[in-house]
């Protein structure tokens, strides 16, 4: 008798365990299939926004029209540098505005006289470099750089890194016997035109 009542006890012990673990099999099982089924729900909308452009359909245009349509963030304009200056001196501004920029200027010469024939001539090509390299030199010497192109027989191009030295050699070279006109910014300075400049900076 004692033992067919282990045997029942046995077994009760056996299905006990298995009901409780029933369960358990089946939430795992669950899982997975909810898992699975939110990876290929993914994968659905993955396929859908990469779907090639040839392949699209009406629907998916206006979708892409709706999201481009949405609400976003206004277009501001870049503010413009802000400068101080005092405007009863303009050319403040000017070498503030062209400070750190490169900037090209011209210088043509005036004529000069044939010794040989005492006819006034242009300077032939090595006497304008002559004269380019002596007007260098002198700028050297007031800590001003700029550096000179001989580009016809009586024209220099003068070019210098920072714009807000423009000035400073504009004023150098007119003030040079052998400089005829200046040119910077499309504006050309004679000699005449110079002294009337001088004139309204006194």
């Amino acid at each position: 008798m004692a033992r067919p009542r282990l045997w029942i006890c046995a077994t009760l012990v056996v299905l006990i365990v298995a009901c409780s673990l029933l369960p358990c099999d089946a939430k795992k099982k669950a899982k997975k299939v909810k898992k699975g089924s939110d990876k290929a729900e993914e994968s659905q909308e993955e396929k859908k926004e990469r779907k090639p452009w040839n392949k699209m359909t009406k629907e998916d245009w206006e979708r892409l029209e709706r999201e481009a349509e949405g609400p976003g963030e206004p277009w501001k304009p870049p503010e413009p540098p802000k400068v101080q200056f005092d405007p009863k001196n303009p050319m403040e501004y000017m070498q503030a505005s062209k400070k750190g920029k490169p900037a090209m200027m011209f210088a043509t010469l005036d004529k000069i006289k044939d010794p040989k024939t005492g006819e006034w001539r242009e300077r032939d090509k090595a006497e304008t470099e002559e004269l380019a390299f002596r007007h260098k030199s002198l700028m050297q010497s007031g800590h001003l750089e700029a550096t000179p192109y001989v580009i016809d027989p009586n024209k220099i191009l003068w070019t210098v890194q920072d714009g807000s030295k423009g000035y400073e050699v504009k004023k150098f070279l007119m003030e040079q016997p052998e400089v005829e006109e200046f040119e910077w910014d499309q504006k050309k300075t004679t000699k005449a035109s110079w002294q009337k400049e001088k004139g309204h900076e006194l």
